[in-house]
């Protein structure tokens, strides 16, 4: 179970109680004002956890212009995550999820999200002091730069991208959990600690692949990168029919769903993308000729011209100042694989 820390950093002397210190909560925030007031470290040190805070990695990872991650999940004791939809979990009050962030070598921010009631979650970012003894909560409306261009970003641009999740969180969703490379918290050890109300007999999947033996690679950029966030008929899939998230129904037989895809020539990603015109009247002007996935040629294919720069045309808009070159490279070799 996870040890509660006051705002002093002592363990709470209540072994069975779980969450945040009243006293901690900034009441219009609602959340503490140090970070370790949260439940994620021990005793006021920043490189000592919680025991029952659980480490995970997906396996197909949002770009963070080259900061390096660590993540954390605490499920309360005795609960699980409703995944009677599959696609679109369901987590516990109490549920709580950080994100540690470093750049050059120094721990900058943590994130946290943390459902505090059945319809509610409290979110924001801590940000470290230069010494890496402290990290507060940002209440700016403005991002902080580290450095000469890593952003952090402000709980309002964070919002931006979370509200493409089922319940806010973005990775940790069946597909990302069940990749070759996901580690610590994944669907099979989801499944096997009865965390998940359902769960498919496999636990382990792999991204549909095409007869360029790329597509698998570039998919997993896009369903990170722009499908859970963004791209999907969750976010701004509805309006402009760029669907970029591999659902879970396309890699297994799930319950009243047809079959998964044979291959990634089936999956919706490859349907809305391949061939297809732009929607965007500014982007077709901008970039006259191109389409989504210009077969053969990755230089008139949007998805690799808008995530190969960092203008008014970058994907993703916001945050990012560093182009990613293993997602971009991944993503404009399965194009020039194509055939035209």
């Amino acid at each position: 179970m996870l040890a509660v820390l006051g705002c002093a950093g002592s363990r709470d002397p209540d072994p069975d109680r779980d969450g945040i210190a009243d006293d901690c909560v900034i009441p219009e925030h609602g959340l503490p004002a140090d970070v370790f007031c949260t439940g994620l470290q021990l005793d006021r040190d920043p490189g000592q956890y919680v025991e029952r805070v659980a480490p995970y990695e997906p396996g197909v990872t949002l770009w963070s212009d080259g900061a390096e991650k660590q993540r954390y999940l605490y499920l309360p004791p005795g609960t699980e995550i409703d995944t009677t939809d599959f696609d679109a979990w369901q987590f516990p009050e109490g549920t709580k999820a950080w994100k540690e962030f470093r750049f050059d070598g120094r721990l900058v921010e943590t994130r946290l999200f943390w459902k505090r009631a059945p319809s509610e979650w409290a979110s924001g970012t801590y940000i470290w002091d230069a010494s890496g003894s402290d990290a507060t909560l940002d209440t700016s409306r403005m991002p902080t730069i580290v450095g000469d261009d890593y952003e952090i970003p402000t709980a309002k641009d964070c919002g931006k991208c979370h509200h493409g999740g089922a319940d806010k969180l973005l990775g940790i969703e069946a597909v990302a959990l069940a990749l070759p490379g996901a580690l610590g918290v994944t669907l099979q050890v989801l499944r096997d600690d009865g965390r998940l109300s359902w769960a498919p007999s496999s636990p382990q999947a792999r991204l549909p692949e095409d007869s360029t033996g790329r597509a698998a690679a570039a998919l997993g950029y896009l369903h990170a990168n722009c499908g859970m966030p963004c791209h999907s008929s969750r976010g701004l899939g509805d309006e402009t029919q760029l669907l970029l998230r591999i659902r879970a129904d396309e890699i297994w037989q799930l319950p009243q769903h047809g079959a998964p895809v044979s291959d990634a020539t089936e999956a919706e990603a490859y349907a809305a993308t391949v061939g297809v015109e732009p929607t965007t009247a500014s982007v077709a002007q901008r970039f006259p000729g191109a389409l989504r996935v210009t077969p053969g040629v990755h230089e008139s294919s949007l998805l690799w011209l808008m995530t190969d720069r960092r203008d008014d045309y970058a994907m993703p808009p916001l945050v990012s100042h560093k182009v990613d070159p293993a997602g971009t490279k991944a993503l404009a070799a399965w194009i020039d694989a194509m055939s035209p």
